[in-house]
């Protein structure tokens, strides 16, 4: 048993429960359907579902010791390994920032093509990435679910880029 995996699958299923917990008792919004929870419920069973294949996971694989595996050792952690733990761990604090300002739409292409090619060092892939994850999200979260997604700078052409 790998008691560390099991400790992040327990942190992890006990976040999704606290997700639907807290999302159950939103006030219903006149405009959608299926209430404002639905998403968030589905998030947290999602979390909770991996949580328990990961605990699963960590309960069956034998413990290994540190350094008592001769074949595999340990991977180093590296300049590039820290710089992307950090560049993950702030880009929900730089949507916060500058989404008010530019909006969704400016905003989501610059954090995920930038977080993309943090990764994986490709310019052009991370530019399509970040366009084509946008304009998915775009379309699913405000046209499709109807969440009100910042416009920021491009307020005066919020009619233009919707089809509603």
């Amino acid at each position: 048993m790998q008691l560390g995996q099991l400790g992040v699958a327990g942190g992890f299923g006990l976040l999704g429960a606290t997700i639907i917990v807290n999302t159950a008792g939103l006030a219903p919004v006149a405009h959608i359907e299926f209430g404002p929870a639905l998403f968030p419920t589905i998030v947290g069973w999602i979390m909770i579902a991996l949580a328990a294949l990961a605990a699963f996971d960590a309960v069956r694989s034998p413990a290994v010791e540190v350094g008592a595996s001769e074949e595999e050792p340990p991977e180093p952690l590296d300049r590039h390994r820290i710089i992307l733990f950090a560049v993950f761990g702030a880009a929900p604090l730089i949507y916060v920032a500058l989404a008010p300002v530019l909006g969704f739409l400016l905003t989501m292409p610059i954090i995920v093509g930038g977080l993309a090619f943090v990764a994986s060092g490709k310019l052009g892939r991370s530019i399509l990435l970040g366009l084509g994850l946008t304009a998915f999200l775009h379309i699913v979260f405000y046209q499709v679910l109807r969440v009100t997604l910042p416009w920021g700078v491009l307020t005066n052409y919020a009619g233009v880029l919707t089809w509603r």
